[in-house]
């Protein structure tokens, strides 16, 4: 998993009102799967079982494309962290590129539809994390390649 660069609790884009022991405000943003949280909380304790799994929902994550930028969620730095809860609720934890993203209910859906698809998931809560605030030094060597090549494919052609 990518964990986070730096830890600041402190972000303007967050509700007032913020459960200091949780670190989330604890309001659904979707019908219940999705939460708002300030930075991204320590993980519980993970059985082995566990770390396969979120491996395995990890993987999935790389399925949900950034339909502005063509880039998989993963590569571009968006995901922070995946741990898996009661043994079968993926817990995700992720950010955009800026709060004010139109494209959220997308990448809820596109999460929902990727992740449900892993065997032993029977659930998965998403929760959107704003600090570290998300920048292009995420974005993986493989995110870069691929918006490059997106970069080649839009130019036109000379003779």
């Amino acid at each position: 998993m990518t964990e986070p660069n730096a830890i600041d609790a402190t972000s303007p884009a967050q509700p007032d009102a913020v459960d200091e022991d949780t670190m989330t405000t604890g309001a659904p943003i979707d019908e219940g799967d999705a939460y708002e949280s300030i930075t991204v909380p320590p993980a519980p304790e993970q059985t082995e079982a566990d770390n396969k799994l979120a491996i395995q929902v990890e993987e999935a994550m790389y399925e949900v494309v950034d339909p502005e930028l063509g880039v998989n969620v993963v590569d571009l730095g968006l995901v922070y962290d995946i741990w898996i809860e009661e043994g079968d609720i993926a817990a995700i934890f992720m950010t955009l590129t800026s709060p004010a993203c139109p494209l959220t209910d997308m990448l809820t859906d596109q999460t929902a539809s990727e992740v449900m698809k892993v065997e032993g998931i029977r659930d998965f809560r998403l929760n959107w994390v704003w600090s570290p605030a998300w920048g292009p030094h995420m974005i993986t060597e493989e995110g870069r390649e691929q918006m490059l090549s997106l970069i080649h494919i839009s130019e036109p052609t000379r003779p």
